[in-house]
């Protein structure tokens, strides 16, 4: 079995080659969403947090495996990621371990790669403002994959903490080469913004992002909210948006804004648009209409992702493989072998 880290993923990132394969395969994967038991969700109440298990069979784009993930978003405080787990990749004609990869920077790639796939195709500007709400590692792998697919004009970053925010910037400026600005408030991230990111682990059903901070034909990818109940994006807005989601059932019951747009009947379940038939069919360009995607995320998306992964990290030599029944390790330089097909490794 091949170990990839938060490392080994970074250096194994090509945020096209990742666009490419979901644009690809995603239309085969939601064919399997009826035949893959629902996830799991844990809440954990007294520490506002939750745990998911998520498995996946994709026989068409021969990949299959689960993802155990937990979001415990008071970590950081103590030092550690909000996000921790493992998405364990398995091959599909033994059932054997292949690889095992950092849950946390997985999903963070998968989730900035898909709202990337759906700004390409509902932002039409070529060089838009982006602002991003959160200074944690989604708002990062965000700016780096939309920055993949657009020239931003202006980028800019809120978070609770400005001295945080400012180091945030100051770091992804260095990243991507393109200045980013920390800036004290909500609005005033918001204001002119083309596209925006809300990446937080807010945990109130009181929005932040409210209609009128925004502008016309604004696009938002909504990821964040630490609660199945918390709302980044105001529901109100919804009701004069263009609604896309990567699953609809999921959206409608752990997506606050979804939830609580659809309890208060200012949408109705029609106007919510699957992301396939957004891949198969782009809309015509809608200047004046803000358009909304909330990614829930799945674990066949995390599967396509992690077998990419896997297939680089190959080529590249990277990782360490194990041998989990002896115990035994070892890193490439090592010596690069892969496991007998009929063994564990």
């Amino acid at each position: 079995m091949l170990l990839l880290n938060e490392q080994d993923i970074h250096q194994c990132t090509d945020i096209a080659g990742i666009l490419a394969i979901l644009a690809r395969d995603y239309r085969a994967s939601v064919r399997t969403l009826d035949k893959v038991p629902a996830r799991q969700i844990i809440e954990h109440r007294s520490h506002r947090a939750f745990s998911l298990f998520m498995p996946a069979s994709l026989p068409e784009s021969q990949v299959m495996g689960i993802k155990v993930s937990s979001f415990f978003p008071a970590n950081p405080r103590r030092g550690l990621a909000a996000i921790n787990g493992a998405v364990l990749l398995l091959d599909p004609e033994t059932g054997r371990l292949q690889a095992m990869l950092d849950s946390g920077a997985l999903t963070a790639l998968r989730t900035a790669a898909m709202s990337a796939l759906v700004t390409d195709r509902l932002c039409p500007m070529t060089q838009p403002t982006l602002a991003v709400l959160g200074a944690g590692v989604q708002a990062g792998a965000h700016i780096r994959a939309i920055a993949a697919i657009r020239k931003l004009r202006r980028i800019k970053v809120v978070s609770r903490s400005i001295d945080r925010c400012r180091a945030f910037a100051t770091a992804l400026s260095a990243q991507i080469g393109v200045p980013v600005e920390a800036v004290s408030s909500v609005g005033q991230a918001l204001a002119d913004a083309d596209i925006v990111c809300t990446t937080t682990s807010h945990d109130r059903e009181e929005p932040l992002v409210l209609a009128h901070q925004l502008k016309p034909g604004v696009h938002i990818n909504a990821i964040g909210g630490s609660t199945l109940q918390a709302c980044e994006v105001d529901p109100g807005l919804l009701g004069h948006a263009l609604i896309h989601v990567d699953d609809p059932q999921a959206a409608m019951r752990e997506s606050g804004e979804v939830s609580q747009a659809l309890a208060r009947s200012l949408i109705t379940p029609r106007q919510i648009t699957a992301l396939d038939a957004l891949l198969h069919k782009p809309p015509s360009p809608r200047h004046a209409a803000i358009s909304y995607f909330r990614c829930v995320g799945h674990a066949s998306q995390d599967m396509l992702v992690a077998r990419h992964l896997y297939t680089t990290a190959l080529e590249r030599q990277l990782g360490r493989w194990c041998d989990y029944l002896s115990g035994s390790t070892k890193n490439h330089t090592q010596g690069h072998r892969q496991p007998a097909p009929n063994g564990e490794g």
